[in-house]
């Protein structure tokens, strides 16, 4: 549906900017010019939006791909019809223009650049009763369409990174419809890859993966999915159990609640730790009963503003807490990744102010 939210804002540039022309050159003040530019763009943003709509059905991404486009390509090209067209240009209206040029750079930094300047998010917990350090490596919402460079870079960064064990939590990819039985190998040698060098490898699913998706795309890898399952190993000397959960649609199953009641359980001495996707799954948890939830779906917000945060984060937890990183939430400590990859489908493909990250978590001795 791109073609559409490009169409709008083709649109919405050339006919506002083409009625600013026909104002200015008969001498309307600045600033009916302004609104009468801005109601006519609003209305071919609505009219081509309902358009898209029709074709893909209720979906806000689709909305917020129409106005991203009105403002990085449709405001810089009505700038530009203006300039190109108008004379004499008033100076509010000028100074308009300019300012709309801005757009421009902001739209490629946050489309081509941003999403693939991936970092390393690198945190340290204390835990009581460990006797060595443990490195979890975190791979959060891959979520592409397909194995390229970029994801590669990803797992070949973590894999220099030497952790213990990697979790994936969820959203390992969002394959088109149809198209799963063609991609799903690469993502098999993408693990397969990262088993070779770390081999204790756990994933659960997320909204655009499921558990049966990752059953295919693990086998004969070694990497383990857990299903709303207790595992338990040792880790450097320490005893290590991780509880992963499921997510079936939009909530968890009775199985989850189980599993989270299991992993609270003193009957399990050691590390205990929750993996899930959503960093909502706080809520299948009492206070302070486990050492850690590990979960990604937020991407951060993908778009942060300065002294503000993320504006949508997908998320009933706190907006600081969902913008990512190591927090504490009812006595927990949560970590929440920005995620490796960004929305797909009709969703705006951007990054601005949260860049793409995999996550190293460092548990050391506590006192």
């Amino acid at each position: 549906m791109n073609y559409y939210v490009i169409a709008a804002a083709v649109i919405v540039g050339s006919a506002s900017g083409a009625a600013s022309v026909y104002w200015i050159n008969r001498g309307v003040h600045a600033g009916w010019i302004v609104l009468g530019a801005l109601g006519i763009g609003v209305g071919c943003t609505m009219v081509l939006t309902a358009v898209a709509l029709l074709f893909s059905g209720r979906d806000g991404f689709m909305v917020l791909h129409v106005v991203y486009l009105v403002l990085v390509v449709g405001m810089p090209l009505a700038g530009a019809v203006v300039l190109a067209f108008a004379s004499p240009i008033p100076p509010t209206i000028l100074a308009f223009c300019i300012v709309s040029f801005s757009a421009i750079p902001i739209g490629i930094y946050a489309t081509h650049i941003e999403p693939f300047w991936l970092r390393v998010d690198a945190v340290e917990l204390m835990v009581d009763g460990i006797s060595k350090d443990i490195r979890i490596g975190v791979v959060a919402d891959l979520q592409t369409t397909s194995i390229g460079d970029y994801e590669n870079e990803a797992i070949d960064r973590l894999i220099a990174l030497e952790p213990d064990i990697v979790v994936f939590p969820g959203d390992l990819h969002q394959i088109k419809s149809g198209q799963f039985e063609v991609r799903a190998p690469e993502f098999t040698q993408l693990v397969e890859r990262l088993v070779d060098a770390v081999p204790i490898v756990y994933l659960v699913n997320g909204h655009s993966d499921t558990v049966t998706d990752l059953w295919q795309i693990t086998r004969g890898t070694g990497a383990r999915v857990l299903d709303n399952e207790i595992e338990t190993l040792e880790l450097n000397g320490n005893l290590f159990h991780l509880a992963g959960v499921s997510l079936a649609g939009r909530d968890y199953e009775p199985a989850a609640w189980k599993a989270a009641d299991r992993i609270e359980s003193d009957e399990l001495p050691g590390v205990r730790i929750l993996l899930a996707h959503e960093p909502d799954a706080i809520r299948l948890l009492k206070e302070e009963t486990v050492d850690l939830l590990i979960s990604g779906h937020t991407h951060g917000g993908q778009v942060s503003i300065p002294f503000f945060g993320p504006p949508i984060t997908a998320s009933r937890v706190p907006r600081d807490v969902a913008a990512g990183g190591l927090h504490e939430l009812h006595g927990i400590p949560v970590y929440v990744s920005t995620g490796v990859g960004r929305e797909r489908g009709n969703a705006p493909q951007l990054r601005f102010g949260v860049r793409p990250s995999i996550g190293i978590i460092d548990l050391v001795a506590g006192d």
